[in-house]
């Protein structure tokens, strides 16, 4: 965290207010997806259908 501090620190504030950006809608998409995986994973059955219908 103090390296992405002082990261912050050495950029100008046009380019450090740009990076926070990205790395903030990098990281909600990467908490996105996971959320969609998982709800994805939810939905489907426990056991593969063609061993239910024997």
């Amino acid at each position: 965290m103090k390296t992405l501090k002082s990261l912050f620190a050495q950029m100008p504030p046009p380019y450090a207010r740009i990076l926070a950006a990205a790395l903030s809608l990098a990281a909600g998409l990467a908490v996105a997806l996971v959320f969609d995986y998982l709800l994805y994973r939810i939905g489907l059955p426990s056991k593969p259908f063609i061993y239910v219908s024997f």
